[in-house]
């Protein structure tokens, strides 16, 4: 895309609205004064500006043309066109390469740090991780060399984003650990308090379920009933006390946040009789913990969909501690069909976990060799090697139970070469 500059700014107008330069003529203003603008021989003040402008919108009215430039238009850069230009394509919903082309014929540092994070926003939301963790990092390193600080905690909070929703909770700590301390220096508190949520769901994920609390009370110090992540922080408190047994405390929260739940369309209670159907299975209580899974699903079914597959591979379990495995895993089929359509690799590696149990109990060496097979594909596209090798020595035991030596050492061969 071409962005003009000033004298060919006055000379492209004047000729679309069919003026000569000495229809532009005006007191201090003279022909020799245009011509001398339009070839570049001289600048554009702005007081010239303002005149031509009026010239050309009364012109634009004898033509009943519509005619919206102003002195300002006049007076800018291709430069500063451009990144106006680009600034409002960064608005938009979808990110254009042109942007970051425009960006680098001009050098505006900006904008391309703009353009990465913008895009990096994009693969989060399709749930690439790795090219959303690679562009806030680009995007973050152009942040620091022109030294806008202010965007740093921001970046730093979402890099943990991208780990932690790739299952790779040791990583994210260590990001959001960066991003507490930076939004602490540059007093953003917005970030400072998101980052308090995503440390305390990073301790509960790697069992650290006494930090998890401690981080989750330093959250809502911060938080409000008006905002859900209230909500959601003290879920995340129940789970953390159901992990360590305390169920009743659990119950008793999750109570509350019922009762402070009115509109039944709202996702949370999703999330919130999708726990309890948790912690009473945890408890033994088969009937109840299926009631409230069913009651989650029917929420979900109807306002939740992308987190639907939770609740089915959480409720497969009801039955398999009964040993009704072909409900099971029916159940647990549906679920992982689910988190297939919308992507969620937490699940569909929970699910196939779920059925890897099932037909160890059934004894079905086919079908565990077929989910360990699953399994491994899945840490591959993560890049989960150390699961990946216990894996495939899973793998070479079945194969040495059956004497087939060959696909034995293949295994054990791969998984010499992850562990090298």
């Amino acid at each position: 895309m071409k962005f003009l500059t000033p004298n060919e700014k006055i000379k492209e107008t004047r000729k679309f609205l069919k003026m000569k330069q000495e229809d532009l003529q005006d007191v201090n203003v003279s022909r020799g004064l245009i011509s001398m603008i339009e070839t570049d021989q001289r600048a554009l003040a702005k007081n010239v500006a303002i005149k031509l402008v009026e010239k050309f919108r009364k012109k634009a009215e004898e033509l009943d043309i519509k005619f919206e430039i102003d002195e300002n238009f006049l007076l800018r850069s291709p430069a500063e066109d451009a990144e106006l230009y680009c600034l409002k394509k960064l608005e938009g919903t979808i990110i254009s390469e042109d942007i970051f082309e425009i960006a680098c014929k001009f050098n505006l540092l900006e904008i391309k740090a703009s353009f990465y994070s913008k895009k990096a926003d994009f693969c989060l939301a399709r749930k690439d991780y790795d090219n959303a963790f690679i562009n806030y990092n680009d995007s973050m390193s152009i942040y620091k060399d022109i030294k806008q600080h202010e965007f740093i905690p921001h970046l730093y909070l979402q890099i943990g984003l991208c780990k932690a929703r790739a299952c790779k909770y040791n990583d994210a700590l260590s990001y959001f650990n960066i991003c507490e301390r930076y939004s602490v220096i540059y007093k953003d508190t917005k970030t400072q308090q998101l980052v308090l949520y995503d440390l305390a769901l990073c301790y509960k994920k790697i069992n650290k379920f006494e930090l998890s609390l401690e981080t989750i009370q330093k959250y809502l110090f911060f938080s409000n009933k008006e905002d859900n992540f209230y909500f959601y922080a003290n879920i995340l408190k129940a789970n953390c006390y159901e992990a360590i047994g305390k169920y009743d405390i659990a119950i008793q929260i999750y109570n509350c946040l019922l009762a402070e739940l009115s509109k039944p369309e709202n996702p949370i209670l999703g999330y919130i009789y999708n726990n309890l159907g948790a912690v009473y299975l945890d408890k033994g209580d088969f009937k109840t913990s299926l009631e409230y899974f069913e009651t989650a699903e029917k929420i979900r079914d109807a306002v939740d969909q992308n987190n639907l597959c939770h609740t089915l591979i959480d409720k497969s379990e009801v039955f398999f501690r009964q040993h009704f495995y072909v409900e099971a895993i029916k159940i647990t089929k549906l679920g992982l069909s689910s988190a297939e359509f919308y992507n969620d690799y937490e699940y569909l590696l929970k699910g196939n976990y779920s059925l890897l149990r099932i037909y160890e109990s059934m004894d079905d060496i086919l079908n565990l060799k077929k989910i360990y097979l699953v399994i491994a594909d899945l840490l591959v596209v993560n890049h989960n090697f150390s699961e990946l090798t216990s894996i495939y020595v899973k793998l070479s035991l079945i194969y040495i139970n059956e004497k087939n030596i060959e696909k034995a050492k293949e295994y054990l061969v791969l998984s010499q070469k992850l562990y090298e």
